[in-house]
C-alpha cells in the first residue's frame, strides 16, 4: 500500500504539477515548494516558466502574514537569476532535476535530458523578463504593502503580448485588481476590470455583478442572480457583507457624504464676494470632492468678476487708497494666482479635460499653463531617459519596465487633463525616446518581450494621434518578435 501511495504521488507530481501546486502548495502558503513544483508545470507556464514559478511562489507567500522579507528576497533573486542554492535548499534542487529528467524521458527528449545534467536551467545569469515574472514582482509589491506599486505593475501586463505572458498571469492579475478596486470603494473600475465575465473566476464575476448593481447599470443581475454568483464564488463569508449592500436599495446602502461649504454672508449682485466664497469652498474640499462643474462655476465667477466694470472701479478705488501703482497689474495679480489655483484643482482632483473644457477666458488660462507645464514635465522625463540609455547605464529588467510604465502613466496623466492636443504635441518625441528605449532593450539587453509592449503601445498611440509614419515603424517593429 505504500509503495502504491509513493507510485501514485509521483505519477500526480509528473503529470499534475500545477494542480498541486494551485489546491495544495499555494493555500498553504508554502513559496519554497510552491516555486519548485510549479517550475514542472510547462503546459502552464509555457510562454513564462521562470516567471510562472516565481509567481506561483509570491502567490503562496501572499496567503501567509505580512513580513517575511525574506521569503520575498529569495523570490526576487530566483526571478532575476541570482539566486544560489544554500544548504536547505540542495534537497529541493535535487528532487527537482529528477522530476524533471522523468518528464523528458517520458517524452523521449533525450536533447532535453542533456541540457538539465548540464545544469543550464539552473544557470544564474538568467535575467529575461516575461509576463508571469513582472506579475510576480505585483504580487510581491503587493505583500510588501506597496498597494500603488503593485496596481500599476499588474495593470501594465496588457501590454505584454500573449506569446510572453500565461494566460494564467493574466487572470491573477485581474483577480488581484478587481480585488483592490472593491476595497478602495472604486466600483467604476471594478465594472470595467469584469466587463470580461467569468475569465478571470467566479470571485471576479461576483465582483463585476455587486459593482453593476451598486452603480444601477444597465444589465445588472437580477437578486437570484447575485446570489447564484455569491453561492458559486469562493470566500462567500468574507464576500456576504458586499452582496447585502448590494441588494439594499440605493438610498440605504450607505450615507451620502456632503463636501464641505464655506459658510456666510455674500450680498445680492457682490460678483467678488461670490467668486472668493466659491473659490475658498473648492479649495477646502479633498482631491475627490472636486468635479468638473464645479470648474465650470468657479471659472464662470471669476469671468463674471473680470469682465464687470463696477468690479473693475472697485478694485482701482482699493488701490489708490493703499498706494498700489494701479488697478492693472493688482487684476492680473489676482487673475494669476486663481488660475495657479485652478490648475491645482485639476492636478489634484485628476478632472478629465472634457469634464471642464469651457470657453471661458479663465479656463482657457488655466488649460494653457496646465499644457505648458505638463509638456516641460514631460519633455524633462524623457531627456533623462535618453541620457541613460545613450550612456548605457542599465538598470535590472523590472526596474526598466518599472520606468517605462512610470513615464507612460505620466504621459497619459497628462493627456487626460489636458486632451487630444497634449497627445499631438508630446507624443513625436516620446515615440522618438520610448522607441529609442525599445530598441536597446531588444538589441543589446535581450528584453524581448518588454521592447515588444512598448512597440505594441507606441502603435495604438501612432494610431490614435494620426502618426502613419511612427505607426509603420512600431509594426515592423513588432513583426520581430518577441
Amino acid at each position: 500500500m505504500m509503495l502504491l501511495l509513493v507510485v501514485l504521488a509521483v505519477l500526480l507530481v509528473v503529470f499534475a504539477p500545477w494542480l498541486i501546486t494551485r489546491w495544495v502548495l499555494i493555500p498553504l502558503g508554502l513559496p519554497r515548494f510552491a516555486y519548485y513544483m510549479a517550475t514542472l508545470a510547462d503546459w502552464t507556464f509555457l510562454a513564462d516558466r521562470r516567471g510562472g514559478a516565481v509567481l506561483a511562489g509570491a502567490w503562496a507567500l501572499c496567503r501567509r502574514p505580512a513580513g517575511d522579507e525574506a521569503l520575498a528576497g529569495w523570490l526576487e533573486r530566483k526571478l532575476l537569476g541570482v539566486e544560489k542554492p544554500g544548504p536547505e535548499g540542495e534537497a529541493l534542487q535535487v528532487a527537482w532535476l529528477v522530476a524533471r529528467a522523468l518528464m523528458a524521458l517520458r517524452r523521449g527528449d533525450l536533447r532535453r535530458l542533456r541540457m538539465l545534467f548540464e545544469v543550464q536551467e539552473l544557470s544564474t545569469g538568467f535575467e529575461t523578463l516575461r509576463g508571469a515574472g513582472i506579475g510576480a514582482m505585483g504580487l510581491l509589491a503587493a505583500y510588501r504593502g506597496d498597494l500603488a506599486g503593485a496596481r500599476a505593475l499588474l495593470e501594465s501586463l496588457e501590454h505584454v503580448d500573449a506569446r510572453a505572458c500565461p494566460r494564467l498571469a493574466g487572470e491573477v492579475a485581474l483577480r488581484w485588481l478587481a480585488a483592490d478596486a472593491a476595497a478602495r470603494g472604486a466600483w467604476s473600475e471594478v465594472s470595467a476590470l469584469c466587463a470580461v465575465g467569468w475569465r478571470g473566476g467566479r470571485d471576479v464575476a461576483l465582483l463585476g455583478a455587486v459593482a453593476a448593481r451598486l452603480l444601477d447599470a444597465e444589465g445588472a443581475p437580477g437578486d437570484v442572480g447575485l446570489w447564484a454568483r455569491w453561492l458559486l464564488a469562493p470566500r462567500r463569508r468574507a464576500t456576504l457583507a458586499l452582496v447585502q449592500r448590494a441588494l439594499r436599495p440605493r438610498l440605504e446602502r450607505g450615507p451620502q457624504v456632503e463636501a464641505p461649504k464655506v459658510r456666510g454672508v455674500v450680498r445680492e449682485g457682490d460678483r467678488w464676494g461670490h467668486a472668493v466664497a466659491l473659490h475658498a469652498a473648492l479649495l477646502l474640499r479633498g482631491e475627490g470632492g472636486v468635479n468638473g462643474e464645479d470648474l465650470r462655476r468657479l471659472g464662470g465667477a471669476w469671468d463674471a468678476v473680470f469682465e464687470d466694470e463696477a468690479a473693475r472701479a472697485e478694485v482701482e478705488e482699493r488701490a489708490r487708497a493703499i498706494g498700489a501703482s494701479g488697478a492693472q497689474a493688482a487684476i492680473e495679480g489676482l487673475r494669476s494666482s486663481a488660475v495657479e489655483d485652478l490648475v491645482a484643482l485639476v492636478q489634484a482632483a485628476r478632472i478629465p479635460h472634457e469634464q471642464w473644457d469651457d470657453l471661458g477666458e479663465m479656463l482657457r488660462r488655466a488649460n494653457r499653463q496646465l499644457r505648458s507645464d505638463l509638456l516641460a514635465e514631460l519633455e524633462l522625463t524623457v531627456e533623462r531617459l535618453r541620457r541613460r540609455v545613450d550612456e548605457a547605464r542599465a538598470l535590472p529588467a523590472i526596474d526598466e519596465w518599472r520606468e517605462w510604465i512610470a513615464l507612460k502613466g505620466r504621459y497619459e496623466q497628462a493627456a487626460a487633463l489636458v486632451g487630444m492636443e497634449l497627445r499631438r504635441l508630446s507624443f513625436p518625441r516620446m515615440n522618438v525616446e520610448v522607441c529609442h528605449l525599445a530598441v536597446w532593450l531588444f538589441n543589446v539587453r535581450g528584453q524581448r518581450a518588454l521592447a515588444n509592449a512598448m512597440f505594441r503601445w507606441l502603435l495604438a498611440e501612432a494610431e490614435a494621434v494620426g502618426d502613419e509614419r511612427a505607426a509603420a515603424r512600431a509594426r515592423d517593429n513588432l513583426a520581430c518578435g518577441v
